[in-house]
C-alpha cells in the first residue's frame, strides 16, 4: 500500500490538492490512501471542500484526530464560542460551513451534521499503525507522572489521548521518547522547529531561512508546514 500522508491542512484545501498532485496520489488507483495526521480545519477557509472530498472518497481516508478536532467538538458540545475558539480559528470554520451562524446563533449541532462535519468527525481514530510506522497528531501518550516513554500508550485513557495531542514533537524528540523499531509520523508543530534546533548555523524557526521540509529521521518524521505561513502543505509518500 503506498500511502499520502499529511498533516495541519488547516482549511488550506488548494494547498494540499496541489500537493497531492504533485506527489502522484491518483483517486482511482486502488493501492492509494491518504493519512491525515489530524488538524484538518481551523486558520484556512476551506473547510467546506475538505469535508466533501473526503465524504465523496470515505474509503480512501484514513484520520487521525488532533488538537484541532478536540476543539471544534469541544465548541459544538458547549454550543458556544469562547475567546479562544477565535484566536484558535474554530469559530471561523463554522462561520465558512455556515455563514449565519454568527447572525442566528444555530446550534451547531444541527450545522455539524447539515455540512457533513459530523461524519468527518466520526472517522477520526487516535493513532494508525504500519509495520514500520506510527501515525499520530502531537506524539504518542507518555508517562505524565514522571515524565517518560510509555510501553503501554495503546491502551492510554481518552483523556491520556487527548492530552498528547498537545504534547511538543520537538519536547519528545530531545528526550527521546521513541517506539522501539518504528518510525513516528507526527504533525502539530511546525517541522522548521527541529531545523532550526538541529541546525542552527544554517536555519532559524521563521523568516527567510527557515525550512519547512519534513524532518526525518529513523525514530521520527515530523511533517506540518505550518501552512497558513508558508503557504505549503507536506505530502510525504510511504510504503509500508
Amino acid at each position: 500500500m503506498k500511502y499520502f500522508v499529511s498533516s495541519d491542512i488547516h482549511g488550506f484545501y488548494d494547498k494540499w490538492m496541489s500537493a497531492l498532485t504533485d506527489k502522484g496520489f491518483d483517486i482511482s488507483n486502488l493501492d492509494h490512501k491518504i493519512i491525515l495526521c489530524g488538524d484538518l480545519f481551523d486558520r484556512g477557509r476551506q473547510p467546506k471542500q475538505i469535508i466533501d472530498f473526503i465524504l465523496k472518497n470515505k474509503d480512501k481516508f484514513i484520520l487521525i484526530k488532533g488538537n484541532h478536532e478536540d476543539l471544534i467538538e469541544d465548541m459544538i458540545e458547549r454550543n458556544k464560542s469562547e475567546i479562544h475558539d477565535f484566536h484558535n480559528g474554530t469559530a471561523d470554520t463554522f462561520v465558512d460551513l455556515y455563514p449565519q451562524w454568527m447572525i442566528s446563533e444555530f446550534d451547531l449541532k444541527k450545522i455539524s451534521k447539515l455540512t457533513g462535519l459530523d461524519e468527518v468527525l466520526s472517522m477520526y481514530i487516535n493513532y494508525f499503525e504500519t509495520e514500520k510506522h506510527i501515525f499520530i497528531h502531537g506524539w504518542i501518550p507518555i508517562n505524565y507522572e514522571n515524565y517518560s516513554y510509555s510501553k503501554n500508550w495503546r491502551n492510554a485513557t481518552k483523556e491520556q489521548w487527548k492530552k498528547s495531542r498537545w504534547l511538543s514533537p520537538l519536547e519528545m524528540y530531545k528526550n527521546k521518547f521513541f517506539e522501539p523499531n518504528k518510525t513516528i509520523v507526527c504533525g502539530h508543530w511546525h517541522c522548521s522547529v527541529f531545523w532550526a534546533n538541529q541546525h542552527p548555523e544554517q536555519y532559524t524557526e521563521f523568516g527567510p531561512k527557515a525550512n519547512f521540509e519534513p524532518f526525518i529521521t529513523k525514530d521520527i518524521m515530523a511533517i506540518d508546514a505550518c501552512t497558513a505561513y508558508s503557504k505549503k502543505v507536506n505530502v510525504v509518500v510511504i510504503e509500508d
